[in-house]
């Protein structure tokens, strides 16, 4: 199988969840849901930035469709001159289910601080270390709900993206599977007494 379908796989199987969290920071909750869609999968793994070898007329859902069927292949993707500004996202990305059900440190971020030294505008971060590499998730709130997205996911060990950040404190975790409605807690800080 393609390394880019083997990743759309991966994706795909993320579809049918949702992680809900519950984040305290000097006694104010706050509360969000992490869901994903088809549209997601290309911005996360980096291919809008490939201009030069993708129809940028394509919708994103699309787009995820022929990455699954193998239609957009890993050799076509890295033949574009920008694939290098993909970084390890692509090499990294089937760690992100891993990312998201670790219980690890949650950032709110500040994008001015944020500015300094990435583009990225979001509105929470993730910081997992995972064998030694640091994985950074980045989540913002769609823009037609509440719920919020992956927006980007990256390995970096250089640029610490948690400077100048509020860090949370992780109350509650619970994984959802939407299709059979049975749902993990995977962190429960809240029933403790």
């Amino acid at each position: 199988m393609d390394k880019l379908q083997q990743r759309a796989f991966l994706f795909k199987r993320l579809l049918d969840y949702e992680y809900k969290i519950i984040l305290g920071r000097k006694g104010k909750k706050t509360e969000f849901v992490i869901t994903f869609e088809k549209s997601d999968f290309p911005h996360i793994i980096g291919l809008h930035k490939l201009t030069d070898v993708l129809n940028g007329n394509i919708s994103t859902e699309k787009l995820f469709d022929q990455c699954l069927k193998g239609k957009v292949s890993y050799d076509l993707i890295s033949q574009s001159e920008f694939f290098p500004k993909l970084g390890n996202r692509f090499e990294y990305f089937d760690k992100l289910e891993t990312m998201l059900d670790s219980n690890d440190i949650i950032f709110k971020c500040n994008n001015k601080n944020m500015a300094a030294f990435s583009k990225i505008i979001a509105d929470f971060e993730l910081k997992n270390i995972y064998e030694e590499l640091i994985f950074y998730l980045f989540i913002e709130k769609r823009n037609y709900s509440d719920k919020q997205y992956c927006k980007s996911f990256i390995q970096e060990n250089k640029i610490d993206y948690t400077y100048g950040q509020t860090k949370m404190t992780l109350l509650y975790k619970e994984k959802i599977n939407k299709v059979t409605g049975k749902s993990q807690i995977q962190y429960n800080r809240l029933s403790r007494k």
